[in-house]
């Protein structure tokens, strides 16, 4: 992270207490210490620290399927709280599974059109 002192403040830092100016360049620790800390309006952010990359999802090894990607559901239950994503993955190439997404999905308080599209053509395909 970098940060840029916009007006001048003081904070404690590295056991002692710091003045830090107008203009000066912060970076690092610093720079996130003083975002966090600093009064507001004193410090702006130059550049933020990248986003951490996501955790690989395990869908569970040799279970059938039923771990669930994002932990919004048990492997017995659809997780229709969860992403599209993480259903559409639960459900797989199963009827019986996309039936019971489509069932629970409709019973929610705003079911999703999207989401009851993809079911009910998974739920009502051929095998």
């Amino acid at each position: 992270m970098r940060a840029r002192v916009v007006k001048e403040f003081e904070a404690y830092w590295n056991y002692a207490v710091t003045l830090f100016r107008e203009g000066a360049e912060l970076d690092g620790d610093l720079a996130r210490h003083c975002v966090d800390n600093a009064p507001k309006g004193h410090v702006e952010v130059v550049e933020a620290d990248p986003e951490p990359p996501a955790p690989k999802q395990d869908a569970g090894a040799g279970d059938g399927g039923e771990g669930v990607p994002d932990g919004s559901g048990s492997g017995d239950e659809p997780p229709v709280d969860g992403t599209i994503d993480a259903l559409m993955e639960w459900v797989g190439d199963s009827q019986e599974r996309a039936a019971q997404a489509l069932e629970a999905e409709q019973a929610k308080d705003k079911p999703r059109s999207t989401v009851v599209k993809r079911l009910t053509a998974l739920a009502d395909s051929e095998e």
